[in-house]
């Protein structure tokens, strides 16, 4: 508790830029946890490459986007797509961009996409392939490091849209290769789940609170479902077990 307190107390020494950077690493690393692979480790030279990538793109004079939270209340699925990749082949590593005023990209990756890359590929439209990509992204298995920047998309706006860059290392979304780092696909019929109400950007320190509880209730659906495959593979054997609480 009392490092909870310190740590709190400690937020807003490290700056609005920080305070966005770290909840977006906290957001990836809850994500990770709950699809059981390693967490992220951040790295400072992609840190780096990916704010001075957001910074090019704020140059580019690219319309505004529909936010994630406006698609959710109108009820679509969008993305990005007017922002180009850095890395088209993801030869030296994978990258998500996305447009923000709420900090809520991560989330949104987490479940709009599970859910784009539930469908079968074939029957994708672009902004499912888009969200999908994504959603591999930040849940490939042999990925292990991140970096994250993001600018301010119109420097004269105060608290106007943001950009948003993230990098992973070793690139994912690999030919060949998602059977091995995308595991237990069965998982995400549980994040058709619902919309809940998105954290907002101005209370930035209660965001990452917010998205724990979403990461939690997930997790005690795949608990549910562990469980019962458990017992199923018993019976299948001709055993059994009992829980008992």
């Amino acid at each position: 508790m009392l490092l909870f307190l310190v740590f709190l107390a400690s937020r807003p020494c490290l700056g609005y830029y920080d305070i966005i950077k770290s909840e977006v690493l906290t957001a990836h690393n809850e994500h990770r946890r709950t699809w059981t692979v390693p967490e992220f480790i951040e790295s400072e030279e992609l840190s780096q490459e990916a704010r001075e990538y957001a910074i090019h793109l704020s140059t580019l004079n690219i319309p505004d986007q529909i936010l994630y939270e406006q698609a959710r209340k109108q009820n679509i699925r969008v993305d990005h797509l007017a922002y180009p990749v850095s890395d088209s082949e993801f030869e030296m590593f994978s990258e998500n961009i996305c447009e923000f005023q709420k900090n809520v990209c991560v989330y949104y990756w987490a479940t709009e996409g599970a859910v784009s890359y539930g469908i079968a590929k074939e029957r994708r439209t672009e902004v499912e392939q888009s969200l999908a990509d994504k959603f591999s992204a930040i849940t490939w298995k042999t990925t292990t490091e991140i970096g994250v920047g993001w600018a301010p998309k119109d420097r004269s706006k105060k608290n106007g849209r943001k950009i948003l860059v993230v990098r992973y290392s070793p690139a994912g979304n690999q030919p060949g290769e998602y059977e091995n780092n995308i595991e237990n696909p069965e998982f995400l019929e549980y994040f058709n789940m619902p919309a809940r109400e998105e954290p907002d950007t101005a209370h930035s320190h209660n965001n990452s609170a917010k998205l724990s509880n979403g990461v939690v209730d997930v997790l005690v659906y795949i608990l549910f479902f562990v469980l019962a495959k458990l017992e199923c593979d018993f019976k299948c054997t001709g055993n059994s077990f009992l829980i008992s609480g």
